[in-house]
């Protein structure tokens, strides 16, 4: 039940960095898809891709 619970808060924890990826040129699946792996590790990726100009 404890491995259920923390499946569902780390997959919630990646679509959340997914979706700051979507503003960064990095973009939604690959923010999530590192995310997935390490959520640390993707939030470092997307923060430090660079934003899309909608200029």
């Amino acid at each position: 039940m404890d491995t259920l619970f923390f499946l569902i808060i780390s997959i919630g924890l990646a679509f959340g960095i997914g979706c700051l990826g979507r503003t960064r040129k990095i973009g939604f699946g690959i923010a999530f898809g590192l995310s997935l792996l390490n959520v640390i590790i993707g939030l470092i990726a997307v923060l430090c891709s660079k934003k899309i100009d909608k200029a």
